[in-house]
């Protein structure tokens, strides 16, 4: 989701990371709270630069192969930002394409970018030896996010066509309905082409006739997860037959929550019944997803209702709830004296993105690497880390998620204003988390 209320404020700043409540001002006394764990050679992360791009924003990242260089949407300015991070604790502005309209996110292969753009409606394949758009793949909607596949063979986009807030005061169903685009990029990029897939009808959905696809992950195996958020669900397709092989309802939650703004912090009161609704996702190493259950949809609230599930999730391809943090993820925050108690009687932090990286152990920036890395996940002999972003609270939750039936908290990362991009480069053990509130690019390194 794409904030509007943020302030935009302009800084460069090199500070360390936040480990809990280290270096912050005195947070909130809870009865027992989250403390991070020792696991033997995990890594942990330090930060290393704050950097202030050039243009509006930074909202979604990608990089190139090498992990070398940085890619940033700007939607003001209607951009792909570049960022030369060869040098982790020196990132430096390497140049725009211009993309001629609202650049929503963005996606790498060897060879190209992919900027599902918005306005024009397109797929803007961007050359990235010259820096330029060398052919434009037309959808038939509004994209709103990008993904490509490991081995680079498919694109998938969620085309959102979201609902008109002023209609019906934003109130689902509406037309036109969103779908999954698939592209085939085998061939000449002026020869892609998008394929439609229908995602209207399918279990598990609120609204049916109205799917508004959220964020989209692919996997290994050429298997797209597509979060319908507003329709609680989650959605896989299998690519190269462009075909729904199964979706489910994200369910909902009942956990201990503060519900309250009244400048005290305490997870006394209980969220009931609250639905997930899901943004990001990401697939983990053992082939289950890993969602941020942001919530969204309050249009049929009643009083004492509440929508998103103030955490994260870690499902089964069926839905079966494998892991829910529960109260710990928002506890772990306010234990780092980043908790925003002015957000607790709407949507707490609300858990926005997701990353997912296998890291080396003990790793050192470019060396010792893990694994082979594809656009935010790894695999291999390394640790698995889960990154999780709570937009309001401007913080990082990193998870040691080796055992995903029992996730381990690491660390709390404090990153610039309102995370909205994450990612995990294990190849050069790095992470990076864009601010969309104050325009800058927070990279972290392995310790």
């Amino acid at each position: 989701m794409i904030l509007t209320n943020h302030p935009r404020t302009r800084r460069l700043a090199f500070i360390g990371a936040v480990v809990l409540a280290a270096g912050l001002p005195a947070a909130p006394a809870l009865a027992s709270p989250p403390k991070p764990s020792k696991t033997p050679g995990a890594p942990t992360f330090t930060q290393v630069a704050r950097f202030d791009v050039v243009g509006d924003v930074a909202e979604i990242l990608a990089a190139t192969k090498d992990g070398r260089t940085v890619l940033h949407t700007d939607s003001g300015g209607e951009q792909v930002g570049f960022v030369d991070i060869s040098d982790p604790a020196t990132p430096k502005a390497s140049g725009a394409v211009a993309v001629g309209g609202e650049p929503t996110s963005v996606a790498t292969t060897d060879r190209y970018a992919l900027a599902a753009v918005s306005g024009p409606d397109d797929v803007a394949v961007i050359d990235l030896a010259s820096r330029a758009v060398i052919a434009r793949v037309p959808l038939s909607g509004q994209p709103d996010s990008i993904a490509v596949s490991p081995d680079g063979r498919y694109a998938a986009v969620a085309v959102e066509n979201e609902r008109d807030e002023d209609v019906d005061d934003g109130a689902m169903p509406q037309d036109p309905p969103g779908y999954l685009a698939v592209i085939d990029l085998k061939g000449a990029p002026t020869r892609w082409k998008a394929q439609q897939v229908d995602l209207r009808g399918l279990p598990g959905l609120r609204f049916p006739t109205d799917p508004e696809p959220e964020y989209v992950t692919i996997n290994d195996r050429g298997v797209a997860a597509v979060t319908l958020q507003e329709n609680n669900a989650v959605v896989l397709v299998d690519l190269k037959r462009a075909k729904v092989t199964g979706s489910f309802s994200a369910g909902a939650v009942t956990q201990a929550a503060d519900l309250t703004d009244d400048k005290k912090v305490s997870f006394t009161e209980q969220l009931k019944d609250a639905r997930r609704e899901p943004d990001g996702i990401s697939w983990t190493p053992q082939g289950r997803l890993i969602t941020a259950d942001e919530g969204d949809y309050d249009v049929d609230l009643t009083k004492g209702q509440y929508v998103g599930g103030r955490g994260w999730t870690l499902f089964d391809t069926r839905g079966g709830v494998v892991h829910t943090p529960g109260s710990s993820f928002e506890e772990a925050i306010a234990a780092a004296g980043l908790y925003p108690d002015g957000r607790s009687d709407n949507r707490g932090v609300e858990a926005e993105g997701t990353a997912v990286g296998v890291y080396a152990r003990g790793a050192d920036t470019d060396k010792n690497a893990a694994t082979r890395h594809h656009h935010g996940h790894g695999k291999g002999h390394g640790v698995p880390l889960a990154f999780i972003g709570a937009e309001r609270a401007d913080a990082v939750v990193v998870y040691d998620i080796s055992d995903e039936r029992k996730p381990r908290l690491l660390q709390v990362l404090q990153t610039g204003d309102a995370p909205e991009g994450l990612l995990a480069l294990p190849q050069r053990g790095l992470f990076l988390a864009s601010g969309e509130g104050d325009g800058t690019i927070s990279v972290y390194a392995t310790r």
